[in-house]
């Protein structure tokens, strides 16, 4: 595989699997680009900074080994892992599941649908704000903005976020997880002594409402053993529109 630095010939590539490569073609998100030919590449591998990596195009047996061989020694970048998300291509989860050290797992993909439930008030004293530079390292847990943007400047230029604080206490955030010119992933971190009281919820909806004033389309994935990732979904008003594999080590 080659490492790529220009993107102009790969939009048609990134187009057919989604927010996470577009979110690198289209230069709002950080990643790298491997292909099988620099000049006239017949297959793309698309690698997030999160770590979510996707292959795109013609592969081969020879290029998606290469794809494995990144997964079992990343990089420092994309948060020190590679995680594949494949479409439904039974020949590709062939290739891949002949090497015993990897697993396969699902993911549901959501998309909105419309809001359910009115949302019950905040109680004082607790605040919804948007996630600013005064803010931002406040935010902690695993799905926060560190986990998919390479620092608060480029956050805080392509991305957004509301959060609920407690004073300077973090108890939820919803952020734009990823971002292309018409979607948005969102991201949902909720503090562990903050939980079940509905905080989730609040934070997804102002998520909603501004990506729908931005005139774009929310998304939403979690693994399928995220229990608590769909009930929140399906609260919020996303609906299930379909399943992928997933490959880790």
């Amino acid at each position: 595989m080659i490492k790529l630095n220009e993107y102009n010939k790969l939009k048609f590539f990134a187009d057919k699997l989604g927010i996470y490569p577009l979110s690198i073609v289209e230069k709002m998100q950080s990643g790298e680009v491997f292909a099988d030919d620099a000049e006239d590449p017949s297959a793309v591998l698309f690698w997030h900074y999160c770590g979510f990596a996707y292959i795109s195009g013609n592969y081969t047996e020879d290029f998606v080994n290469d794809v494995l061989s990144l997964m079992r020694c990343p990089t420092s970048n994309h948060s020190g892992r590679l995680v594949l998300h494949t479409q439904n291509d039974a020949e590709l989860s062939r290739l891949i599941l002949r090497n015993s050290d990897i697993q396969q797992k699902e993911r549901y993909c959501f998309e909105f649908a419309e809001r359910k439930t009115p949302l019950q008030p905040l109680s004082t004293p607790l605040r919804l704000v948007r996630i600013d530079a005064q803010n931002y390292y406040l935010l902690c847990g695993r799905i926060t903005p560190v986990f998919s943007w390479e620092s608060k400047q480029a956050f805080l230029k392509n991305g957004f976020g509301w959060c609920i604080l407690n004073g300077s206490e973090f108890a939820a955030c919803a952020f734009s997880a990823a971002v292309s010119s018409e979607f948005v992933d969102i991201g949902v971190e909720t503090a562990p002594a903050y939980q079940g009281k509905g905080l989730g919820k609040i934070v997804a909806s102002a998520m909603i409402d501004e990506i729908l004033k931005h005139g774009k389309k929310p998304l939403w994935e979690c693994n399928s053993t995220n229990e608590a990732s769909k009930r929140l979904a399906l609260s919020a008003g996303f609906e299930i529109s379909g399943t992928h594999p997933m490959f880790t080590l």
